[in-house]
């Protein structure tokens, strides 16, 4: 899918679809633009300690979802109504790549669109360049994926599981837009063996609440790619809790631009790798107006040959004033083999900025291990404990089940 073939798997593609003329030529234009781009180097700053041969040397897939059943409201009326989304509701089948579950009654006149079906106008415009080229691959070879539309003065809870439905690479396109006065909480995992490049799009109007948590517990040869794009209006409060856990490769960057004043966005992750695993998470918080505040939180763990690569960067504009910003990232080595690279990064062009960043890598606290020791607690337990405690940080929402399913 990376190298001299994919004109071939490009060409099958487009022959086998049914879609407009002008997404074909958005089709071509990506094409066209990933191969001018070139694949990210060692010099791309954001995949910088990323080796992307790796998506070359890929086992193949070992579970491949079967036919599953989803929840589908753009074209069908008489399943628009919240009645027939109590919780616990069966879903209808429409498309088999996402499972959704609907934990709160559906939102009167929500909607939910083919990506096919989707405005061509405002809804497959992103900026790209070098770093953000598989965003032009997603584009040319996207399979599927939707548009979700929740109303002003709602509210949502939802889960998404993206499924892996061939042996091949599943391009997704994901488009929520979240309506004035409404809240969304959001939580997507992603099958265990995926081969998934998925691009997600958020648009958060103003006054309006997001919770989103993601869960990526992967397989040692899963693969993915995720770039997501959070567009906030004014007064937008979001919370965000990501789990990151092994994968051959795992390699996300995230966009947030503040486009109204008053915003609140705090983040948090926590990056745990074994064996030869990769994870890489990059994020760019854009100050675009002032009195906005962003809060990233990441820990991370490494042990055997994995390897972790942070970058936090925020850039605050000429004339945003008021602008808060805080980057904590900490990170713990288990072996001498293992590589964490962390790197917090501020570009500040006005004056009147509230900023804080810090950066650190070591071992387990020896002190806190002897204490530990001394009070009859076995060697292995302590260092359970300690890392559990190390990661609980990032937890912010307080759940009991933070660490239940990831392999520590």
């Amino acid at each position: 899918m990376f190298t001299n073939p994919i004109n071939l798997v490009f060409e099958k593609l487009t022959q086998q679809l049914d879609e407009p003329k002008w997404l074909q030529q958005k089709r071509q234009q990506a094409l066209k633009n990933y191969q001018d781009f070139g694949l990210p180097t060692r010099k791309s700053e954001l995949w910088k300690y990323t080796d992307v041969k790796r998506l070359e040397r890929l086992e193949p897939v070992t579970d491949i979802a079967g036919s599953v059943s989803v929840p589908f409201l753009g074209n069908d009326p008489s399943v628009n109504e919240a009645s027939q989304y109590k919780k616990g509701a069966d879903p209808i089948k429409k498309e088999e790549m996402f499972l959704f579950t609907i934990n709160s009654e559906l939102p009167k006149d929500t909607t939910i669109l083919n990506i096919a079906e989707v405005d061509e106008s405002s809804s497959y415009k992103l900026q790209t360049d070098k770093e953000r080229v598989f965003v032009e691959l997603n584009m040319a070879m996207l399979n599927s994926g939707f548009e979700l539309s929740i109303p002003a003065n709602s509210e949502l809870k939802l889960h998404i599981q993206y499924q892996q439905v061939s042996a091949d690479w599943e391009n997704i396109r994901t488009i929520i837009n979240v309506g004035q006065n409404s809240t969304l909480d959001l939580t997507e995992s992603y099958d265990y063996d995926c081969r998934i490049n998925h691009v997600a799009i958020i648009n958060a109007e103003d006054n309006t609440t997001l919770k989103l948590q993601s869960h990526k517990l992967l397989a040692k040869t899963a693969a993915l790619i995720h770039y997501s794009k959070i567009n906030c209006a004014k007064n937008v409060n979001i919370q965000q809790c990501t789990i990151n856990n092994n994968a051959y490769l795992s390699h996300t960057i995230q966009d947030v631009d503040f486009n109204g004043e008053h915003c609140h966005f705090k983040t948090s992750s926590i990056n745990v790798t074994y064996d030869s695993c990769h994870i890489a998470e990059n994020i760019q918080t854009n100050h675009n107006v002032g009195n906005c505040k962003s809060e990233v939180i990441k820990r991370s763990l490494a042990t055997d040959k994995g390897q972790v690569a942070i970058n936090a960067k925020a850039v605050v504009s000429i004339g945003a004033d008021g602008s808060d910003i805080a980057q904590s990232l900490k990170n713990i080595l288990l072996s001498d083999d293992a590589k964490i690279y962390s790197r917090p990064e501020l570009e500040i062009n006005t004056d009147d900025v509230i900023a804080a960043h810090g950066s650190t890598i070591g071992e387990l606290d020896d002190l806190s291990l002897t204490y530990l020791r001394s009070r009859g607690i076995p060697k292995e337990q302590a260092k359970f404990m300690l890392i559990e405690s190390f990661l609980q940080d990032a937890n912010i929402f307080k759940t009991e089940d933070f660490l239940d399913r990831i392999e520590l």
